[in-house]
């Protein structure tokens, strides 16, 4: 089943199609518990059932590598990731002080939901250095987009066997960064008007649209789009400034687990190519919605 596919099945089994996103007009009803009780005539009046949730939006991917040795010597790097583009390729090499050319490990590969965990070789035998660095690239093209940064280590002090954390970045096409990626967002839904808002700020982003969806699964295992959001427009600092969208119609309120909400680096137009993730489509900003 393509992406493409899954997000209209996705849709139409929730039975929460909703209309266009559009720009709030009112603040959304504060949180509260719903009640009911005898109205006017004996009928039962039914009160405001509505809730509010605060998320902070984590830089997407996320994971850790391990160093270790083959039985030849060779160089060999563990990665456990999630956030990844689903089904998506990437080149890793490691930078090191005073050798010229990166050392290549093979492909890292990402799963049906945006997962990796699998050992990485290369054919480098040498001592590693203090100040080595670890990039996870956008793809595995030489030039372009592909080449960019999605993650790295910090400037390492030893490989040793302990576990390195990455670090998500966003480079945009001219190399240019826009700082760290943080964000947050209040995702309320009122029974009553039958409406779900969603709001976001963040930063460190490219400049321009970013499509943004609420996904059934997590952040660690991504699915199906289930809302698809008007872009988000980054601002040419690289922020989001309190955009906000509203569905109308829906007859369901935010289940304990079980949806995401997800910012990608690229627009509407250009993530899915013949119902397919594209390289574009990379999660930069996820975060797990949870009503309890």
């Amino acid at each position: 089943m393509s992406w493409h596919t899954r997000i209209r099945v996705g849709a139409v089994a929730s039975g929460l199609l909703a209309a266009a996103a559009v720009v709030v007009l009112a603040p959304p009803t504060p949180a509260g518990a719903g009640t009911s009780g005898l109205g006017p005539n004996g009928s039962v009046a039914v009160h405001e059932t509505s809730a509010v949730i605060h998320l902070s939006l984590r830089p997407m991917p996320h994971g850790v590598i391990t160093f270790g040795r083959a039985w030849n010597r060779q160089l060999t790097v563990h990665a456990d990731i999630y956030g990844l583009t689903p089904g998506s390729s990437h080149n890793v090499d490691l930078f090191i002080p005073g050798r010229l050319r990166a050392v290549r490990f093979s492909r890292l590969t990402a799963n049906g939901v945006g997962q990796a965990d699998s050992t990485l070789h290369s054919s480098f035998t040498g001592r590693m250095r203090t100040g080595s660095r670890l990039i996870v690239r956008m793809g595995t093209g030489s030039a372009g987009i592909a080449k960019n940064p999605i993650a790295e280590t910090r400037r390492l002090r030893g490989a040793g066997c302990r576990r390195h954390r990455l670090i998500a970045v966003e480079v945009g096409r001219g190399g240019t960064s826009f700082g760290p990626l943080r964000g947050r967002s209040t995702i309320s839904y009122s029974a009553r008007r039958h409406t779900l808002t969603v709001a976001v700020d963040a930063s460190g982003l490219t400049p321009g649209p970013h499509a943004a969806h609420i996904h059934l699964g997590s952040c660690m295992s991504q699915g199906p789009v289930l809302y698809m959001l008007k872009d988000l427009v980054a601002n040419g600092r690289g922020q989001i400034r309190h955009a906000v969208r509203v569905f109308t119609k829906v007859s369901t309120p935010i289940p304990a687990r079980g949806w995401y909400l997800n910012i990608h680096q690229g627009n509407s137009g250009n993530i899915l190519r013949n119902g397919q993730p594209t390289i574009y489509f990379r999660p930069l900003l996820c975060a797990n919605i949870t009503s309890a």
